[in-house]
């Protein structure tokens, strides 16, 4: 009941000094909104690049290459190392990696490609059937390499969205030749598309898939993979996954760690504390209105227990405690923030949504950018509401309850 009654009480003194309340209360409305449109912008920023990764394979994918160059001192120079990842690295991998459970060699170069009339340098990756379903890409028309492509080594291809629309105007290439490099190649499916994402400049829709096996023996005339694209079970087997893969490629090798690894997850949890710093940076800043506000409450407090020391004293005279008179001007200047919260988190809301409707509209404009303002957030907004008319509220509560009774009831 005495939080009830704290509460009502709070809510008569606003609703006795509406100007000075609403005044007051101004800066708790600003610093909550602040903070809740900075956290609202850098938790849109994680969307974004959460759905980035899910775009392109998930955040259990993970990968190893070798560094055609290394860092010797101060000079980069070719990598010594005699070994090379080979198609049958990928092979044991499959076959003694329990954690994984996706293996896709890949080898990927820019390749002259002639059709429709039409010639022009574009990326051409070749790997295996194990691709598609590790990136989560589907065929828009046609199929996928298949398991007999790698065996016979066949002269077929899958393309792009882009490649049909520039070198084919639009129609179904299904079944029509291209050539790569002066070898010919039947189109057997189109992959749907896949759009530029964060980066428009390299969209993925403009390439070309061929067989692994096709590429070794026409193009590379060696049995070499520059890539290895990976998958672990889930996001916790990552790093056990990744322990597999090494352990794998090093027997084979001599024991030699000539290669390199990355993973989803080290990106993800990089770009998390760097999230992370900078929104506790802007929440540092925005919480400087916060305090602004509070020195407010602080303010309006002391008038309101210097103009209520008569009220004071006759609450005291009838039984009332020091710690009752300390809890009521306490709730009160609680009830004060928590309003402001309430607004504050209704602005900074709307200016959440405002800042992403202005950076996809004249700043970005390839992609919208996302404005979330979770519960943790909102959670946030009031406990700081709450934190700052208890810290600013308490001092003039304990003025007041340290009144001495008789000198109160003098005052006039």
């Amino acid at each position: 009941m005495k939080v009830l009654e704290g509460i009502l009480a709070g809510l008569a003194v606003i609703r006795s000094h509406k100007l000075r309340s609403s005044l007051t209360m101004l800066g708790i409305v600003i610093g909550i909104a602040g903070v809740i449109a900075m956290m609202s912008f850098g938790d849109g920023a994680n969307r974004l690049i959460m759905w980035e990764v899910e775009r392109v394979g998930g955040t259990s994918m993970f990968g190893v290459y070798r560094e055609w160059k290394i860092k010797q001192g101060n000079k980069w120079i070719l990598n010594p190392s005699k070994h090379r990842l080979k198609l049958e690295d990928a092979r044991s991998i499959q076959a003694e990696c329990p954690s994984v459970i996706g293996v896709a060699p890949e080898i990927g170069q820019r390749m002259n490609l002639v059709a429709g009339g039409n010639e022009e340098r574009v990326s051409v990756t070749a790997t295996t059937m194990e691709f598609q379903a590790i990136r989560r890409w589907n065929n828009d028309i046609g199929r996928f390499l298949s398991t007999e492509d790698i065996s016979a080594w066949s002269k077929i291809c899958v393309i792009g969205t882009e490649i049909v629309k520039q070198f084919f105007k639009g129609l179904n290439p299904i079944g029509k030749e291209l050539q790569i490099n002066n070898e010919r190649f039947t189109i057997v499916g189109v992959m749907e598309s896949k759009g530029g994402g964060l980066d428009p400049e390299s969209s993925e829709d403009k390439q070309i898939f061929i067989p692994i096996t096709t590429a070794q023996t026409r193009f590379t005339g060696d049995d070499d993979v520059w890539h290895i694209l990976l998958k672990a079970k889930d996001y916790e087997s990552v790093d056990r996954a990744m322990a597999e893969v090494k352990m794998t490629l090093m027997r084979y090798h001599d024991g030699e760690e000539f290669f390199k690894m990355w993973s989803i997850k080290e990106g993800l949890e990089s770009a998390g504390k760097i999230s992370l710093y900078i929104k506790v940076i802007l929440g540092i800043i925005a919480s400087v209105a916060l305090v602004v506000g509070g020195i407010g409450i602080l303010n309006i407090m002391l008038v309101s227990v210097t103009e209520r020391i008569r009220e004071i004293g006759i609450r005291k005279a009838v039984g009332a405690k020091s710690r009752d008179i300390r809890f009521q001007f306490l709730m009160e200047a609680v009830v004060l923030c928590m309003i402001g919260s309430a607004g504050g988190i209704l602005v900074g809301t709307l200016l959440g949504y405002g800042f992403a409707w202005a950076v996809t509209k004249f700043i970005i404009k390839e992609f919208a950018w996302p404005s979330v303002v979770s519960i943790q957030t909102v959670m946030l907004a009031v406990f700081s509401g709450a934190a700052v008319g208890i810290f600013f509220g308490y001092y003039p509560a304990s003025k007041a309850a340290k009144l001495p009774p008789i000198e109160a009831l003098r005052h006039e």
